[in-house]
């Protein structure tokens, strides 16, 4: 199996992102024509079922250790933190085929990460938040040490994978004027597991590094702000006809 490619974001995403200028328009949603998935990354901590088969003296149920690796016989020493389960997966199969002839390997994640959301950009402490802890944007940034003086308070945006595999781009927006406004909205706005809370920094230059990031450059800009602490990745839905 091939390694799973990110997906180019349309053009539609110009829209979401030319809302963050300074005539911004209102409730400037977008959502992509591409359908993807979340595959789920694997990190230390998580447990792993690893079946091979008809050989069952090589699976194993396994946690990844805190250096990111598992154990397993015939293969020894497996580093699999920060890869998917299918990108596990084949890299399985291709160190079990030194030992066997055509293995069958399947690799389940039975224990892994509560559901999280991720809060980047002009915040003091981007990173990762258990939603338990934050059901709402503003407690998500509350958590994430709040807004920096260069935050552009009435441009953040969450972006969001919804049930059908589009990504959406929300623009949170303050329903009144002042330096309230942007936190009633803040308030008011519910999270989902896996939302990304994107805080851009005051002025132009801003959107058009945005631009650059999430439409030249495939995705860049999700992973940019996930940074090192995401849990899943974003991947291209081949086998769905976009509508």
């Amino acid at each position: 199996m091939r390694k799973s490619r990110f997906l180019t974001l349309t053009s539609l995403f110009l829209v979401a992102v030319c809302g963050f200028g300074e005539n911004a328009p209102p409730n400037a949603t977008a959502v992509s024509d591409a359908h993807f998935r979340k595959a789920y990354v694997v990190t230390p901590g998580d447990h792993l079922d690893i079946v091979v088969r008809r050989v069952p003296e090589a699976s194993r149920s396994v946690v990844v250790r805190s250096d990111g690796e598992i154990t397993l016989p015939m293969v020894k020493d497996v580093a699999v933190a920060g890869l998917t389960t299918e990108e596990v997966n084949t890299k399985l199969v291709g160190l079990f085929s030194r030992r066997l002839i055509s293995p069958d390997v399947t690799v389940i994640a039975t224990d892994v990460h509560e559901p999280t959301v991720y809060v980047g950009g002009e915040v003091n402490n981007a990173g990762a938040i258990p939603l338990r802890r934050a059901a709402t944007a503003i407690q998500a940034i509350s958590l994430s040490g709040g807004l920096k003086r260069t935050a552009a308070s009435r441009r953040i945006i969450i972006i969001r994978l919804g049930d059908d595999g589009k990504l959406v781009t929300i623009p949170i927006q303050p329903e009144v004027h002042g330096q309230r406004g942007p936190y009633e909205a803040l308030a008011k706005t519910r999270l989902f597991p896996d939302d990304i809370i994107f805080v851009p920094e005051n002025g132009r230059s801003q959107v058009s590094r945005f631009i650059d990031d999430f439409i030249n450059r495939p995705l860049t800009g999700v992973n940019s702000v996930l940074g090192t602490y995401v849990n899943f990745k974003l991947v291209q839905e081949i086998s769905r006809v976009t509508q």
